[in-house]
């Protein structure tokens, strides 16, 4: 039930310019700088790839706390089918397994359970980002806040297209009650 949340976990970035490989393959490169300062709080899940852990998830965000000991916290939280449904939350640690790339997170859950993520993309202000990992069917687009603007939308669905990614398989994260509606009017 925890593992529902694994992969929402992923956020943040900076502003690179990244094209497509020629052979089709997913451009993955992680930003080269990170401002942890300015990545940790709350980000909401605004769009994402298809996985089990988080099918049928709405209201999904990820808050990052820096702990007294100076650890990394990460509390992924999203509802089941709607925003009243049964609350589904994972907690784990973050932290940088390489310094040189520090765009490159590694999320460790329950003690043994690894996941990294690919920070791609950051707007310079940290309010939305484009995030994949090391395989290339994990993609998400998150912000500061639930919803972005159409033209922001576009230019981070733009990016990941850029970078080779099959951006028609996105599914759009609903966070309010009138979202949720026409989401699930749409089945």
């Amino acid at each position: 039930m925890k593992t529902l949340l694994v992969a929402i976990l992923l956020v943040g970035c900076n502003i690179t310019s990244a094209t497509a490989q020629s052979d089709g393959t997913i451009n993955n490169r992680a930003i080269d700088s990170l401002d942890l300062k300015k990545y940790v709080g709350l980000w909401y899940e605004i769009a994402r790839f298809d996985h089990p852990f988080e099918r049928g998830l709405v209201g999904v965000t990820t808050n990052y706390v820096v702990k007294p000991d100076g650890d990394i916290e990460v509390i992924g939280c999203g509802y089941r089918d709607s925003l009243s449904g049964e609350k589904k939350e994972i907690v784990g640690r973050v932290h940088i397994p390489d310094t040189t790339r520090p765009g490159v997170l590694r999320v460790t859950f329950f003690l043994v359970f690894n996941t990294d993520y690919h920070i791609l993309e950051v707007e310079k202000d940290y309010s939305a980002a484009l995030i994949g990992s090391s395989q290339c069917d994990h993609l998400w687009i998150v912000s500061r806040t639930p919803k972005l603007p159409p033209q922001k939308l576009q230019d981070l669905i733009h990016r990941a297209q850029k970078r080779g990614y099959d951006t028609t398989a996105l599914i759009f994260v609903p966070h309010e009650r009138e979202q949720i509606r026409q989401e699930f009017t749409k089945l």
